[in-house]
């Protein structure tokens, strides 16, 4: 038996407003995922989320998640005001278990657009193991534009190089 994790940790800038819809989202997860009903959603947080689902509210925010019945970013989460910048915030995210890159990089996207017209924002994770097995240990990296996500595993460059393609 063997426990396999993924793990990450990086932080960026974003506005104060883009900080709240991030900690509105936080607090939505957790509330699905407890299986409660959370807030009634600010419009920003629809306009950020937008329903694909008649009648159901958090169905926008649900998608962004490979399972939405597990609502859950797998991190650790702190915000904060820049000491040098009015009106920025930074963002941590971090875990050593869970770290979920999909949907963590969906949440940067719909949340983050002023922020991301700026500049896109990149992390790395990491796929670690218990024990020494055979093809659980790698990882990827995202990067997040306004208009889309890429995201790839050092395990598809690696066969990409192998196979002779361009990596």
């Amino acid at each position: 038996m063997a426990d396999s994790y993924t793990q990450g940790s990086f932080a960026f800038t974003c506005s104060h407003a883009e900080m709240a819809l991030i900690e509105e989202a936080f607090q939505a997860s957790y509330d699905l995922g407890d299986g409660d009903t959370p807030a009634e959603p600010t419009p920003e947080f629809l306009m950020a989320f937008p329903s694909v689902a008649p009648d159901d509210t958090w169905s926008g925010f649900l998608a962004i998640f490979d399972d939405p019945d597990f609502p859950n970013f797998g991190v650790e989460f702190e915000g904060g005001n820049t000491l040098d910048q009015p009106g920025v915030s930074i963002v941590s995210f971090w875990s050593m278990t869970d770290f979920q890159p999909a949907a963590l990089g969906q949440l940067i996207r719909h949340c983050c657009q002023d922020t991301l017209r700026q500049a896109p924002i990149g992390f790395e994770f990491a796929f670690s193991c218990s024990r020494a097995r055979r093809d659980e240990f790698g990882g990827g990296w995202c990067a997040v534009f306004a208009d889309r996500i890429e995201i790839e595993t050092t395990r598809e460059v690696l066969s990409r190089a192998i196979e002779g393609g361009i990596v």
